[in-house]
């Protein structure tokens, strides 16, 4: 009975032999059958980088590298676990750079969930309560609502995190998104 060493070299080499031959339909059965056998693995590598509704958009990224990787890449699998676990943490930068992106469609903005989360942070009162929220926020997010809260002014939070003004104003919505969704997970109260 063959390693999984062999087997991932054996799939890896026939989805790409398939592919360079144009048979797509039989490089997809051959890369599947891989990705298949390292899903798992994938599905944990996203937990671990990324947070709430961001796993999904980290799990598709880490697919796409892999399919990718298999097509394009000359080299045979040696450690596939962590070649996933490396793809992880570059899909995590796919997913980040994709959102800062992104400005709030019209929809967004004139939902009134997107209105209150702007308006929350002014309301609250009890730091308490914001502190245990912090966890779900990256570094960046928590100096931005730091900043917010002392009064210090768009313009001046740009210049210090060095993020285009516009820019700003994304990191600061996604973070409003992650503190609602972690309260509401604590089933608390903002």
């Amino acid at each position: 009975m063959p390693d999984d060493a062999a087997i991932d070299i054996d799939l890896t080499r026939r989805a790409r032999a398939a592919y360079r031959a144009g048979d797509l339909e039989a490089a997809k059965r051959f890369a599947a059958q891989l990705w298949l056998r390292y899903e798992n693995q994938a599905v944990l590598a996203s937990r671990r980088v990324a947070r709430g509704a961001e796993r999904d958009d980290v799990l598709g990224c880490i697919g796409i590298r892999f399919t990718k990787w298999i097509y394009h890449r000359d080299e045979d699998p040696r450690n596939m676990v962590g070649l996933i676990n490396q793809m992880a943490s570059f899909a995590y930068g796919d997913v980040q750079r994709t959102e800062a992106r992104q400005a709030p469609t019209i929809e967004e903005i004139e939902d009134s969930r997107y209105e209150a989360a702007e308006s929350e942070l002014g309301l609250i009162l009890d730091r308490d309560l914001l502190e245990r929220l912090y966890p779900v926020l990256n570094e960046r997010e928590r100096l931005i609502i730091d900043r917010t809260l002392e009064g210090v002014s768009d313009i001046d939070i740009a210049l210090e995190l060095d993020v285009d003004p516009n820019n700003l104003h994304q990191i600061r919505w996604r973070a409003h998104k992650r503190l609602r969704a972690e309260a509401e997970r604590q089933e608390l109260a903002l």
